[in-house]
């Protein structure tokens, strides 16, 4: 009997023990707690039949096939693959980090200096991969529009729409064309209420990549708006 009792306490003394070792510490400040965070910025997952992405619902799940810098030419276009767009003088090369996008050819240039955050535009060529989910010029526009306004460049996005969208064709190779207005509230930036993006996705003939053309320029800002139109009506397939 005294052996059984015996037994019987030394397990509870194991049992304490145990809880006072594994039993949350209020008052440890430095105990780690689920992450609230949200990335920025936030908008809603990629659906085909959605509306443009908006602020404060979930990150967008693009693709991240891995992003790669194209070849760099000196014909004048900007190529990747079987698209290329003309150069716009006096821009900078300058590949953007896409992970959704392949082999980028771009050019970038400097709107307004400001820290932390600066603003640019944007002119570029790359390729969206079958594998990454891209099916069709149509719906990889809308695909490659709404991760575009997801990213990272956009880090103070507020809201997006649709202005239009239509066929695109070129070289008797069919496209699709989306304009979107993203808007952005960036304290250091006052002035800068957002940017005007061009998606131009086309269907060079190959089965596993077609062709992207992006660009972007801050809304208001004719003169770039005018450069970026010109470079977006050059697109040719070979």
């Amino acid at each position: 009997m005294r052996a059984v009792l015996g037994a019987l306490v030394v397990i509870l003394i194991l049992v304490l023990v145990g809880w006072l070792i594994l039993r949350p510490d209020s008052g440890n400040s430095q105990m780690a707690q689920p992450d609230q965070n949200s990335s920025t910025p936030t908008v809603s997952s990629w659906n085909e039949k959605s509306s443009t992405p908006s602020a404060g619902s979930s990150v967008v799940k693009c693709p991240a096939g891995g992003s790669s810098p194209g070849s760099t030419t000196n014909d004048g276009r900007l190529r990747s693959g079987r698209i290329s767009a003309a150069r716009i003088s006096d821009w900078a090369d300058q590949t953007m980090s896409m992970p959704w996008v392949r082999n980028i050819s771009s050019q970038t240039e400097t709107v307004y200096v400001s820290s932390p955050t600066s603003w640019m535009s944007v002119s570029g060529v790359g390729q969206l991969a079958a594998a990454d989910g891209f099916s069709d010029p149509r719906t990889a526009a809308r695909m490659m529009t709404e991760c575009f306004a997801s990213s990272q460049y956009y880090s103070g996005y507020t809201g997006s729409k649709v202005v239009s969208q239509q066929e695109f064709d070129r070289n008797g190779h069919t496209g699709w064309w989306v304009r979107t207005e993203i808007d952005v509230s960036i304290p250091n930036l006052p002035q800068v209420r957002g940017d005007v993006v061009d998606v131009v996705v086309m269907d060079t003939g190959q089965s596993d990549f077609m062709g992207v053309y992006f660009n972007s320029a801050t809304i208001g800002d004719s003169a770039r708006q005018k450069l970026v139109d010109a470079a977006r009506e050059s697109i040719q397939v070979s």
